[in-house]
């Protein structure tokens, strides 16, 4: 598996409130590159604060609302923040990572609720590592990848798709597909989910796509299991 993968923002916190307030406490990881809060507010002026730290005085700041804007910090482990505000405002907290996604498997993933798995192979990118679909206990299906790696880029989606086993991205535009989410990271344990609109007996194959360029990277053809 690899050490570092492709940076990407991961939520970290979400606050909303009115007025002046100091958050609860979050905290960011050690293997952070960076870290920001997005400040939104409807009425009046906000400013945020990095719990009294002086250099942080105006990690985010506007000047009348509304409006949104970012900060940021590199700061890790544990911080809250200091709004000072006069009207209502809201905030999410993201870090940037560069280390291989830990998702756990989800409660219900079995022998007796997987129903399909497969190997990634390379399209137009290197790829490797196994795709994993399950019926869950609710009713939802999930697409795990465990393990998974994939070249280095970001804008990457996962897709799934009623080809048996793409070799092409013009094969995989081509195909019965359904866009699922945005690919967490470039390695590492992760699940998503799929819309309740994908019938999964005609689900086929798991496809990373990158968006801006049109191009499969990799594809994991799923075979029946159980």
């Amino acid at each position: 598996m690899a050490d570092k993968v492709a940076p990407r923002w991961e939520e970290v916190a979400r606050f909303a409130g009115t007025g002046d307030r100091r958050t609860d406490g979050f905290d960011i990881a050690a293997a952070a590159l960076q870290w920001r809060v997005t400040l939104a507010c409807t009425d009046g002026t906000v400013r945020v604060g990095l719990d009294g730290d002086p250099s942080a005085d105006a990690l985010a700041e506007l000047a009348a609302c509304p409006d949104d804007t970012f900060g940021f910090s590199i700061r890790t482990g544990p911080a809250a923040l200091d709004v000072d505000a006069t009207g209502a405002w809201e905030i999410v907290v993201d870090q940037q990572l560069d280390t291989p996604a830990a998702e756990p498997a989800l409660a219900g993933m079995t022998d007796a609720t997987r129903r399909a798995a497969g190997e990634f192979y390379g399209i137009d990118q290197k790829g490797s590592g196994t795709a994993t679909l399950y019926r869950m206990p609710g009713g939802d299906a999930v697409v795990r990848l465990d393990p998974f790696v994939v070249t280095k880029n970001s804008d990457l989606f996962v897709w799934v798709s009623e080809d048996d086993a793409p070799r092409t991205s013009a094969e995989v535009l081509h195909s019965v597909h359904v866009q699922v989410d945005r690919l967490t990271a470039t390695a590492g344990a992760q699940n998503y989910v799929l819309p309740d609109t994908v019938d999964i007996d005609r689900v086929r194959s798991v496809v990373v796509w990158c968006e801006p360029v049109q191009t499969a990277y990799a594809a994991a053809a799923l075979a029946a299991v159980g």
